[in-house]
């Protein structure tokens, strides 16, 4: 009687595993049901309600797969991760940007391969360069994750106003320069620019656009910092030349977005994000347009939103995820999610920017044919950590410490020469990449 008991309950414990196995609980079908955690930072009411209406989609039509979406506050995001990845209790999917994506990956937790094979079958050429350029693991052999959407930096401009004085868009460094020049007049407390000239990321995003522009690298191949280079310093000395046309004081992101919407200066360089604010004074919206600065080449800075599915779930699990991430890119879909913030979230396929559905949205309706030139500028999105197709982790230390926005702001602020804040920079940035 005991062996056989023992020999019972061994049965028993064997059959329990094989079930869990088998992806959990029985669905309505009589199949095995898989359920999935989807991690993204749309903490708002109505993001959350109308995510919740596509998983509900998903599910009809995927019977046998569940869907969890768990809500994250931005700010909190990174430190969720590495809470889980300690637990080793991460989700199938995390929504979350590059710097997100590059973290999952040095922990070896991303299923790379899994990406290259949704992208393969959306097709690459149907995404913006930039955007999964942006993606490409370290080895090159797959992607950090599959892009979703994402935001895009540049100038935006009154052309009005640029018609009115005979101007050229603002696109090269000799026409930003002049016009930047045309509009400057402090008493009538009307500047010719805004840039970033604040110890902050703005400020290096925005001089990074010019930098690279310039084709002014930040890193040669061995991954060593060359900040003091001829390109770079070039770059220094327009900028602070740019910088003369500014408002008083030092300058960031708040700046730019209220002189443009209060006019007083027709130039400026910010996020697609102004897109919702301007959208509320259909005059100025109609009159705007948008550049990316362009000298040996174009350079837009930008931020892509991606799906990274791990390799730490199971293979059903997995596969759910794949499911999920080609469901959320089909058109019908992809759509209602990117007008969740029109303007802000930019599509990566390139199908979608010009399809009258994804335009028909009224904040993207206040801009006319510029809603869907915009995205374009994810063609040339470039930053100073990615270059050559290879990806170089150490600028988080650069950023971190805000080194380039530090040199700009005694460039501009305090009268430091270029020469000695290219040396400076150079300095400290190999001290913070040891």
């Amino acid at each position: 009687m005991k062996r056989s008991t023992i020999s019972l309950t061994a049965i028993l414990l064997v059959f329990s595993v094989l079930l869990s196995a088998c992806g959990g609980s029985d669905s309505a079908d009589g199949g095995s049901e898989v359920t999935i955690e989807y991690w993204h930072a749309n903490v708002e009411e109505e993001r959350v309600a109308l995510i919740k209406e596509l998983i509900a989609k998903f599910e009809k039509e995927n019977p046998g797969i569940r869907v969890k979406q768990v809500a994250i506050s931005e700010e909190d995001l990174p430190n969720k991760i590495t809470v889980s990845l300690g637990a080793n209790r991460l989700p199938a999917i995390i929504e979350g940007g590059i710097d997100h994506c590059l973290l999952l990956w040095r922990e070896g937790v991303v299923d790379t391969q899994a990406h290259r094979e949704i992208i393969d079958e959306i097709g690459t050429e149907d995404f913006y360069a930039g955007a999964v350029d942006l993606l490409k693991d370290p080895d090159g052999k797959g992607y950090l994750g599959v892009p979703v959407y994402g935001w895009i930096q540049g100038i935006w401009y009154n052309k009005k106003r640029f018609e009115e004085k005979g101007l050229k868009p603002p696109t090269t460094w000799e026409n930003i320069l002049a016009a930047a020049k045309a509009f400057h007049d402090p008493r009538k407390k009307q500047y010719g620019i805004v840039i970033g000239t604040q110890k902050d990321h703005f400020t290096e995003q925005t001089f990074s656009q010019y930098a690279l522009s310039n084709e002014a690298k930040l890193f040669d191949e061995k991954g060593n910092v060359r900040f003091n280079t001829p390109e770079m310093t070039e770059t220094l000395d327009f900028y602070k030349e740019l910088a003369k046309y500014t408002p008083p004081g030092a300058e960031s992101w708040r700046e730019a977005k209220e002189m443009y919407l209060s006019e007083r200066a027709p130039m400026v360089m910010y996020s697609t994000y102004l897109m919702g604010d301007l959208s509320q004074n259909k005059k100025l919206a109609k009159n705007t347009g948008f550049a990316i600065p362009e000298r040996k080449s174009k350079a837009s800075f930008g931020e892509i939103t991606a799906f990274t599915i791990t390799n730490t779930v199971s293979e059903e699990e997995k596969e759910a995820a794949k499911r999920f991430t080609r469901f959320m890119l089909e058109k019908e879909n992809y759509i209602s999610f990117l007008h969740m913030s029109a303007g802000g979230s930019n599509p990566v396929r390139k199908s979608i920017a010009k399809d009258p559905e994804y335009l028909d949205h009224e904040v993207l309706k206040s801009f006319g044919e510029l809603a869907g030139e915009i995205p374009n500028g994810l063609e040339n999105l470039r930053r100073f950590g990615f270059q050559d197709g290879k990806m170089y982790p150490q600028m988080g230390d650069i950023s971190a410490q805000f080194i380039i926005s530090e040199a700009i702001y005694n460039m501009t602020e305090h009268g430091m020469s270029t020469g000695d804040a290219a040396k400076t920079a150079q300095l400290k940035m190999e001290k913070a990449v040891k």
